[in-house]
């Protein structure tokens, strides 16, 4: 099994990380409570849900083999469906040992296969998110493939076929930004060589030609998995976990195997200028950040708010031999990095004293300029050897709090869904999806947004490993 150690216990094995068979056809779930009527359309999501092969163990959680999994909500009734993603990876995994770079598991190479291709392949398992590019639904991960979805029979339907570019190759976000108002989808992707080049890059949503808005070139390159955009600005948060792009040629390590925390670094904010891709640098304390919350100017000050850990050692803490020995604690800080122009030095100034991760906002509404509320999932240990998990509402301005929790299910990211015509920031639903700690069931739950009250539970009699992201389509839209 990759070489490695084999772990004692089997992460399938527990909560919230449990998988139950798939359901090809959609069948109806269980509604209690009354989900509001003009909520109609698909919440679509993605989760690391296979995590051992006959020849083969996932070392990360990042790696699980993805499952795809659709809670389709009509007018009378509401449906589920799933089905594990076809890909090259899920294949090769099937019939042995695997030569495909994945997060933080160990390839297969042979000493020959690593001379004759020193830079290892990237893994097409796109199991961390899934969105709406113009008529297509994709499935992203960290690498330089991302695969078209069916949505109806959710199978793959292969990758997206961008125009062979400057950027063919490259490491691309998980994360790309909508610009609602240009109609531009606008993501990161980096490329290593003598020195790695993080390029920001935008394309239409019926289009796969890219254009690189600009390129910020670095002798060590930080992991990111998120980045912060404005309407004039992209924001990098370059926190110091770090990599010498020659460190990964004729590896067989996982792709973030190869980083090394050097906090002596602190964290650089690299704000790149849409309009004419130049860059301007600021720094402020080492921290680890996954995912920003929001990024926008204000009176000639660019700010983002991010979610940050005091280190990189949360990247350990999502490996398999210690989430079987204790799950992790996932409530970093909300933290908000301000930079002014002409100083090197940015500010820190917290926001909440309550730690979530997966931050949602009414996104299509305030992305990119001041707001006023933010959602997450903060799950994470409790003193007597449970689990904690609860859905929890900052307001960003005043730093109070509000949550929602039934003591039953782990929860994962919510989504915001705006009621149409809604004239408050807070005037929506959350939709989450939790996993039961006691029994093999799962339910979609929707919440009120405003007063974080429960309308409606939508339960199936299936276990759903908890995941990452994914986004609802409406049929309004």
């Amino acid at each position: 099994m990759n070489g490695a150690v084999p772990i004692a216990r089997s992460i399938e094995s527990l909560v919230p990380f449990r998988r139950s068979s798939e359901v090809h056809d959609a069948s109806e779930a269980v509604v209690t409570g009354n989900p509001p009527d003009w909520l109609r359309g698909e919440l679509v999501r993605t989760c690391p849900a296979v995590f051992e092969g006959s020849r083969w163990l996932a070392r990360h959680w990042f790696d699980g083999l993805c499952m795809i999994y659709a809670f389709r909500i009509g007018e009378s009734s509401v449906k589920f469906q799933s089905r594990l993603l076809e890909s090259e990876a899920a294949h090769e995994i099937a019939a042995g040992p695997t030569r495909v770079s994945s997060f933080g598991t160990p390839t297969g190479r042979t000493w020959w296969q690593r001379a004759v291709q020193p830079v290892q392949r990237i893994s097409d398992n796109t199991n961390v998110n899934i969105v709406k590019m113009g008529d297509d639904l994709v499935a992203l991960t960290e690498g330089d493939r991302q695969l078209r979805i069916d949505g109806a029979s959710l199978r793959s339907l292969g990758a997206v076929s961008y125009t062979r570019d400057e950027l063919t190759g490259a490491v691309a976000g998980a994360h790309p930004h909508f610009d609602v108002e240009r109609q531009q989808i606008v993501n990161i992707a980096t490329k290593f060589g003598s020195n790695g080049v993080v390029s920001i890059y935008e394309h239409g949503g019926l289009e796969r030609s890219r254009r690189v808005i600009g390129s910020w070139r670095t002798r060590r390159v930080p992991y990111l998995h998120s980045f912060g955009l404005t309407t004039a600005q992209a924001v990098l948060v370059a926190h110091p976990f770090v990599v010498n792009p020659f460190d990964m040629l004729w590896s067989n390590r996982g792709y973030i195997d190869h980083f090394a925390w050097r906090p002596e670094d602190g964290t650089r904010l690299v704000v790149m200028d849409r309009a004419t891709g130049q860059t301007a640098q600021h720094e402020t304390d080492a921290m680890f950040v996954f995912h920003t919350v929001n990024a926008f100017q204000r009176d000639g000050d660019t700010i983002i708010d991010v979610l940050a850990y005091p280190s990189a050692t949360i990247v350990d803490d999502l490996r398999v031999e210690r989430m079987v020995e204790q799950l992790p604690d996932l409530r970093p800080s909300l933290v908000r990095i301000v930079m002014h122009p002409g100083r090197t030095r940015a500010e820190l100034e917290p926001l909440s004293d309550v730690g979530f991760e997966f931050p949602s906002t009414n996104y299509r509404r305030v992305n990119g300029s001041n707001y006023r509320f933010a959602w997450g999932a903060a799950d994470g240990p409790e003193a007597a050897d449970g689990y904690s998990s609860s859905i929890v509402k900052v307001d960003v301005r005043t730093g109070k709090s509000s949550a929602f929790s039934d003591g039953e299910r782990v929860y994962g990211e919510p989504v915001f869904v705006s009621r149409p015509g809604g004239s408050d920031e807070d005037d929506g639903v959350l939709l989450s999806v939790g996993t039961s700690q006691r029994a093999d069931s799962a339910a979609l739950v929707i919440i009120d947004a405003k007063a974080m009250v429960p309308l409606a539970t939508v339960e199936v009699p299936k276990s759903i490993p908890l995941g990452f992201h994914g986004s609802f389509i409406s049929r309004h839209a």
